[in-house]
């Protein structure tokens, strides 16, 4: 039970990952490269400021790619723990110490680190972000000081503001998967557009709502696949094999379900009706392209016969069968596919007759002595 439950962590650790990593990219290829660390997807402003008497750690992740901004982090106030924090020290670091100031509050001051937070965001319009991208791209923080400063200190009407700022290249989905300020510092919410909302028409259409991870990533799948169809996953306990240990293109099994509405069209499109133009009760041959999960969701996906997407749903990982295993299990069964055992030889004829043989020819020696004695008497 306990290897079923880190299974799915990993795969549900795995489907976060992607789902980071899509907001951040515009392919899937993308996000592979991203994950296995070919590239990266995002640029990390580390900011440290001193505002009046107070001190402040400004964190911005935004896209390189998509090119707009992720997340933003404004933590300000009196805390000792400000003295340690360096702009040019690992992120990891940097978060863990915003964490223990969050976490004790004391030498916090949430106002202020909310309020420049928004001036930042709003400043860093997707124009804004353009002309700054090319600099970070060389790590180069140097327009930073002249145009956030003056901004901050004109936003919150102080008289003193300086910055110190570095850039580090990185994978976003890492900064965002395992940050420690989780629970403790929130990043600060993206500002609404300060304009007067349009009064809402019943007529009119909502837009479409963002889509979720596992959505995401079952969009993926679904591709430039022309047609899709709903099968059932052949289980293997024995001899099947693990999600973790399927691999892109092997072969696995699947049935179609006989109780769905469309059962008898999908099987003549699989090539799946037996001798009598049912839905045959053989297995159908899909390559493994991949699985996309949640919580207690897993929607296996392979390619079928005439290039159809196969697409199955367990609650919990399973061991998929393949060809070979149930191949293996064939070759120990009879026609009515129970395990065939070895006949037992028929039970041999017992030799009665040489027994017969040999009382006779007892009997007959008995006689002829007595013969031979009588004989000699008289």
């Amino acid at each position: 039970m306990s290897e079923l439950h880190s299974k799915s962590d990993l795969l549900k650790r795995q489907a976060e990952l992607l789902g980071l990593t899509m907001e951040a990219v515009f392919t899937d290829e993308q996000a592979k490269e991203v994950l296995q660390g070919k590239i990266t997807d995002a640029y990390l402003v580390k900011i440290k400021m001193d505002l009046d008497n107070k001190t402040g750690i400004i964190l911005i992740l935004a896209s390189s790619i998509r090119k707009h901004i992720l997340e933003v982090y404004s933590v300000f106030g009196s805390s000792t723990i400000f003295r340690r924090i360096r702009p040019f020290a690992d992120f990891f670091q940097i978060s863990t110490d915003l964490a223990d100031i969050g976490k004790s509050s004391d030498g916090y001051d949430a106002q202020i680190s909310e309020s420049v937070g928004r001036i930042v965001y709003r400043f860093f319009t997707k124009e804004k972000l353009e002309e700054f991208l090319p600099l970070w791209e060389k790590k180069d923080p140097s327009r930073l000081s002249d145009q956030i400063e003056p901004l901050v200190l004109n936003g919150m009407k102080a008289g003193k503001a300086k910055l110190q700022a570095e850039i580090d290249k990185l994978s976003s989905a890492k900064f965002r998967f395992d940050n420690p300020m989780k629970g403790s510092i929130s990043p600060i919410e993206k500002p609404q557009e300060e304009v007067a909302p349009a009064p809402e028409l019943s007529s009119a259409p909502k837009a479409p709502t963002e889509m979720s991870s596992l959505e995401r990533q079952i969009q993926l799948f679904r591709q430039n696949a022309q047609r899709e169809i709903p099968v059932n996953t052949v289980i293997s306990p024995i001899s099947g094999v693990d999600f973790d240990n399927l691999l892109v293109g092997q072969e696995i099994l699947f049935r179609i379900p006989p109780d769905h509405p469309d059962a008898l069209p999908n099987a003549t499109a699989l090539g799946a009706l037996d001798k009598e133009g049912k839905v045959s009760k053989e297995p159908i041959v899909g390559k493994f392209k991949g699985i996309a999960s949640a919580k207690n969701e897993y929607h296996i996906f392979a390619e079928g016969p005439n290039q159809i997407l196969l697409h199955s749903i367990e609650e919990s990982p399973v061991k998929v069968a393949t060809p070979k295993a149930i191949a293996s299990v064939g070759s120990n069964q009879d026609k009515s596919g129970q395990v065939a055992l070895p006949k037992k030889k028929p039970a041999e004829p017992q030799k009665t007759g040489n027994l017969y043989s040999l009382i006779g020819v007892f009997v007959a020696l008995i006689l002829i002595a007595f013969l031979v004695f009588i004989l000699t008497a008289f």
